[in-house]
């Protein structure tokens, strides 16, 4: 019996497995010198992003964020090769997380753009944007993060 209830363990696991999408996150703050020291804001949504894809059952990785300039709709050359290495790495989809932030404001965050990718053919699959959300204490913050990813969870199906 103790064998037969194992097997069935194991079987169930398998299944779950079988939907497991491997997602790569990563956060790009726009507005910021390159080199800055990664902000409070760009922790809190890598952590809630890879915490809600990790919760529903994903496979979840990330890069270092990057600081630019400005916000751009094109995939530059630093992007490109993070994509290339969640290819490698056999991720399915690749999530970028755009922070603008005012010019050089490491304290303020003024909307959040979210693109997401399949990875196999570079296809835009979505993108959205939200406004941010002044005042809000960490622990709300990263529960309204863990609710936008929940956005995102039905769409990552293969």
């Amino acid at each position: 019996m103790k064998r037969l209830c194992f097997a069935l363990i194991l079987a169930c696991a398998g299944l779950m497995s079988l939907n497991a999408a491997t997602v790569s996150v990563l956060v790009i703050e726009a507005g910021l010198s390159p080199g800055t020291t990664k902000t409070r804001s760009a922790s809190i949504w890598e952590s809630g992003m890879m915490d809600a894809f990790f919760d529903a059952g994903h496979i979840v990785s990330n890069a270092p964020s990057i600081q630019v300039d400005e916000f751009s709709r094109s995939l530059t050359p630093e992007i490109n090769m993070e994509f290339d290495e969640a290819r490698v790495g056999g991720a399915d989809f690749f999530v970028l997380i755009f922070l603008n932030h005012p010019k050089d404001d490491l304290d303020h965050v003024k909307d959040v753009i979210i693109q997401v990718f399949k990875v196999s053919t570079r296809e835009l699959l979505f993108e959205f944007s939200e406004p941010s959300r002044a005042g809000l204490s960490t622990k709300e913050e990263f529960q309204n993060i863990k609710k936008t990813a929940g956005n995102i969870l039905p769409r990552l199906k293969g």
